[in-house]
């Protein structure tokens, strides 16, 4: 026994003395010594028969086969494997390994990757320790070091299909350097370089600022594309109705708007002024509109006014007939001036008066005197009256032609008035026009004046009154009328001559077509001389 024992221990110091090979696996180191212990077991037990030591001999060979292919799967689940594996875990893969076929790995690729990691040479004493612990059997703990249990990444060699492109190493700490590598036009300085000088654009004119909605109630429609809805249904309507006993009678409505749908009417007996209507018979009418039809009434006695018709219905619901709307034009409208005359104002120019102002549709605007003088003559002279639903009496489309200064024939929109010493075509607070012969609204209109100045004595004592004739749209309301005095706030009376003076009065009023015919005369010393005036019409 001390033989085999001092065999054993040369053995032992040999391999120490060698040192364990990198790469070894521990259980070629058990392969060794159970080689040894099997020589000095021959040699101690020569007596045993044959077959029990072939038996053994078996036994010994089967536990080293499994030892070597535990031990080699074992550390390859440790390369494998990055968590460590639990204790039944570990019992699992043993029992599962032992039903396996068993089959010899060659510790050869084991060696080849123990010398890439470069791991440092184990001690003889962890080589000593390492081996009694397989000899004993014991399963591995899960408090062995981390660097035997998980490889390191480096070991994974990446195969070159899944190997991905390089990509440029960002270092840390360092993002504005490489924004500015990978966006090098954010650091370009061409937007610091001033443009070139361009020529200087004019400069925009000012947008001027929304114009405020005018007040409906200030409303002077100058032409239809101002109007109201009320518009339409103002205006004359002309027919014939059926009175009792079947006869029939001219008959004329006359329809003004009041603003808001309201409306006033009067209904003639006979036609309409100047046509027919002599200041007779007439029915007062008031209505509202509803919609597009206007029902004006008088009592039961109904106008249903609609789509330029006019029904007339007396109280027992009997339709008398339907009047028809009309738009009536003066006779002189648009008078060419007589070979004598002198033109005031035809559009094309304005030195006949002062401060004269003409508007873009070139038409004479109110405000302006004549430069010459007047003493007798005749006048043409056409104007036109804004639509102005809510004003009333001398409100209503305001101005007046002031003769000499002194005597004013009122201009004002008088339509389906009754024709009062104030309205249109009067002498204005001196006399009231013979007939109320105002147009509606935005209707051209003419008057037609004929005037011989006052004559006075040469102690300037008058002697003869002015006397006047006036034509409004050629029908004759003022018939050679002696002029008492000067008329509202006219200048005084005189022998001296003076202009002809369009009245402002606050609307726009405008005229055209103005032309004069100068008669003269002398100044009258004998009361018994006449003023001849033009013939009636």
């Amino acid at each position: 026994m001390s033989l085999y024992r001092v065999l054993f221990s040369l053995l032992i110091i040999t391999s120490l003395l060698a040192g364990p090979a990198i790469g070894d696996e521990p259980t070629a180191k058990k392969d060794g010594e159970r080689t040894e212990k099997e020589v000095i077991d021959k040699k101690e037990s020569p007596k045993h028969d044959s077959k029990e030591h072939q038996r053994k001999n078996n036994e010994s060979k089967k536990d080293d086969k499994q030892h070597k292919h535990g031990d080699q799967k074992k550390d390859k689940q440790k390369a494998s494997a990055p968590k460590k594996p639990s204790k039944d875990a570990a019992k699992e893969e043993e029992s599962k390994r032992e039903a396996k076929p068993k089959k010899e790995v060659k510790p050869a690729p084991q060696k080849e990757e123990q010398k890439k990691d470069e791991k440092p040479k184990p001690s003889q004493d962890d080589a000593k320790d390492k081996a009694e612990k397989k000899d004993a059997g014991d399963p591995p703990k899960e408090d062995a070091p981390k660097k035997e249990m998980k490889p390191e990444p480096k070991k994974e060699e990446p195969t070159p299909a899944k190997t991905p492109a390089p990509e440029p190493k960002i270092e840390a700490g360092k993002p504005k350097q490489m924004e500015s590598k990978l966006e090098p036009k954010a650091e370009e300085k061409h937007e610091q370089i001033p443009a070139p000088k361009e020529a200087p654009k004019p400069e925009p004119k000012p947008v001027p600022p929304p114009v405020a909605k005018p007040d409906p109630k200030k409303l002077a429609a100058t032409d239809l594309s101002q109007v109201d809805e009320d518009f339409a249904l103002q205006g004359e309507y002309y027919g014939k109705l059926r009175l009792p006993g079947g006869i029939l009678e001219t008959t004329g409505i006359q329809v003004i708007a009041r603003g808001d749908g309201n409306f006033v009417g009067r209904q003639l007996r006979g036609g309409l002024p100047g046509n027919g209507w002599r200041n007779g018979q007439l029915i007062d009418l008031s209505g509202k509109r509803d919609g597009e039809t206007l029902v004006l009434s008088q009592g039961n006695y109904q106008v249903l006014v609609r789509g330029g018709k006019a029904i007339v219905v007396n109280s027992a619901g009997d339709t008398l007939g339907i009047l028809t709307k009309v738009q009536r034009r003066s006779e002189l409208l648009g008078l060419k001036p007589s070979s004598k005359a002198t033109v005031l104002f035809d559009g094309t120019s304005t030195d006949k008066f002062i401060d004269a102002k003409v508007n873009e549709k070139g038409e004479l605007q109110i405000g302006t005197v004549t430069k010459d003088p007047v003493q007798d003559f005749r006048l043409h002279i056409e104007f036109r009256l804004p639509y102005m639903p809510y004003a009333l009496g001398q409100a209503r489309s305001n101005s007046g032609l002031y003769i000499q200064e002194r005597y004013e024939v009122q201009i004002l929109d008088s339509f389906g008035l009754p024709g009062e010493f104030n309205e249109c075509g009067s002498l204005y607070r001196t006399k009231s026009p013979d007939i109320n012969m105002c147009f509606p609204p935005l209707a051209w209109q003419t008057y037609d004046v004929y005037f011989t100045a006052a004559r006075f004595d040469n102690e300037g004592n008058k002697i003869s009154p002015a006397r006047i004739t006036v034509q409004h749209n050629g029908i004759l309301v003022q018939d050679n009328y002696l002029i008492p005095n000067k008329t509202g706030a006219g200048k005084p009376e005189g022998a001296d001559a003076r202009p002809i003076k369009l009245q402002d009065h606050g609307n726009p009023v405008v005229f055209r077509n103005v032309w004069i015919e100068y008669l003269g005369g002398p100044v009258v010393t004998n009361q018994a001389e006449t003023i001849v005036t033009p013939e009636k019409n």
